[in-house]
């Protein structure tokens, strides 16, 4: 164990012993810094990296969005309005019309009931917003109760014939937030503009709007717009109508 101890001791001298172990310690200490250096550089590089790599994904998903919000809407084969249409109304659906192919619409339907003399008349106003043109179908399902009274001997019994009539819409009036819009179209069709489809879009969805028909012969229709297709507006009206994919 002794002379272990002196081979060691001859080996590093006293006087050698502390500039030996400063210079280690200051290698050390270099080689730590040079490690930390490294590191943050290559931390930096890192960091830099992901937020590129995260902006881009950022880019992706911010352009898939649309395709795959279109993708979960329900689809409706034709663009078409009639009295016996069974559609999905007041929200945003997708639309693969075999005439005017594939676009982003919604469906809106309003009922009420009017009485003239002895007819009475139950008013149904359909509509279909897109973002290129609105079309409107007013059907009037009159009850004509006058010609055809049948008497007994105890008492009278009306009996009343039904039939349907649709007008053609010449004009349509849209009050959005205190400001009438008028639209001039033809056949009950009316293009819109980048102007009245911002207002479409941001039109408060907490009340129902109102609009005004005008026929070809002069007659005036009030009706309204509900809530829920207030609200599908938003959707409708948020890009250029592109929304989904060929």
């Amino acid at each position: 164990g002794n002379a272990e101890s002196a081979v060691f001791t001859d080996s590093f001298p006293d006087s050698a012993t502390p500039i030996f172990w400063n210079s280690l310690f200051q290698v050390i200490v270099g080689s730590y810094a040079i490690v930390r250096i490294g590191l943050i550089k290559l931390g930096r590089t890192m960091v830099k990296q992901f937020i590129i790599r995260l902006g881009m994904l950022s880019v992706l998903l911010a352009c898939a969005t649309p395709v795959s919000a279109a993708n979960d809407l329900r689809v409706v084969e034709s663009a078409a309005l009639g009295a016996d249409r069974n559609l999905p109304w007041s929200e945003p659906v997708q639309i693969d019309d075999p005439f005017q192919g594939r676009f982003i619409g919604v469906f809106d339907r309003h009922s009420f009931n009017d009485r003239f003399l002895n007819t009475f008349a139950r008013i149904e106003i359909q509509s279909l917003w897109t973002h290129d043109f609105i079309r409107v179908l007013s059907i009037i399902r009159d009850r004509d109760c006058l010609s055809r009274s049948l008497r007994t001997s105890t008492s009278s019994v009306l009996s009343c014939s039904e039939f349907s009539n649709a007008r053609n819409i010449i004009e349509l009036f849209v009050k959005l937030d205190g400001e009438v819009f008028q639209v001039t179209g033809q056949n009950s069709t009316f293009a819109v503009s980048d102007e009245l489809a911002q207002a479409l879009q941001n039109a408060p969805d907490e009340e129902n709007i109102s609009i005004r028909l005008v026929t070809d012969s002069g007659e005036t229709i009030d009706s309204e717009i509900g809530q829920g297709t207030v609200e599908a507006w938003k959707t409708v009206y948020q890009s250029e109508g592109t929304l989904v994919s060929e």
